[in-house]
């Protein structure tokens, strides 16, 4: 595929990825709602994932990176339909999980690759994202597990899902700022592109 074709596809699906990160952000926003079914925000959560899983596979012309991370997002919707419509396992939300992590590692550093000869800097802030990112998902989930033994051990009846929705929500907080830097970065690629053409 020459440059032109390439930069086609960049020029594509980087804004498609952005907006599919602004959604997952409001997604996430108000599923905190009491009012907002929770039905429905996982439904959205597989048509961003499905929507993401297209946008790395079209990439791949671009980065041979975005093929591995295509497929493995296409692995974790594949589990997260399986779970909701067969069965719910420790197991396969462990392998998802392990899979999630595997598919983020590999977008990343696509993008990290696909920007270095462009922006170095922003380039290196990539590869940092997904250290911040790892880190975020194990403060949900370490806090998580702490907030749910708390409450165990404190005994509350009748306020303990509202304590646990507001700790959870807060856990969150760092994971809504790795998506804002995220949105962000991918905004600076497209705008980068967008010069070179330009030029």
């Amino acid at each position: 595929m020459d440059d032109n074709m390439k930069h086609a596809k960049i020029r594509v699906w980087l804004p498609v990825l952005m907006y599919c990160a602004l959604a997952s952000l409001i997604k996430s926003v108000i599923s905190y709602l009491p009012f907002i079914p929770a039905s429905l925000t996982t439904w959205i959560s597989r048509g961003i994932m499905l929507t993401m899983t297209v946008c790395m596979l079209q990439l791949v012309p671009v980065n041979e990176r975005y093929k591995k991370a295509g497929i493995m997002r296409a692995v974790m919707l594949g589990c997260a339909l399986f779970t909701a419509f067969v069965f719910g396992s420790t197991l396969l939300t462990l392998a998802a999980s392990i899979v999630s992590i595997i598919a983020v590692y590999q977008e990343y550093h696509g993008h990290s690759e696909l920007i270095a000869e462009m922006d170095a800097k922003l380039s290196g802030r990539w590869s940092s994202l997904f250290t911040w990112s790892i880190l975020a998902a194990v403060l949900l989930s370490f806090g998580a597990s702490v907030v749910a033994v708390i409450l165990v051990l404190a005994d509350m009846e009748g306020g303990a899902s509202r304590i646990s929705a507001i700790a959870i929500g807060l856990l969150s907080i760092p994971q809504c700022i790795i998506d804002l830097v995220y949105i962000s970065y991918i905004k600076k690629m497209v705008a980068l592109f967008e010069n070179k053409e330009v030029q």
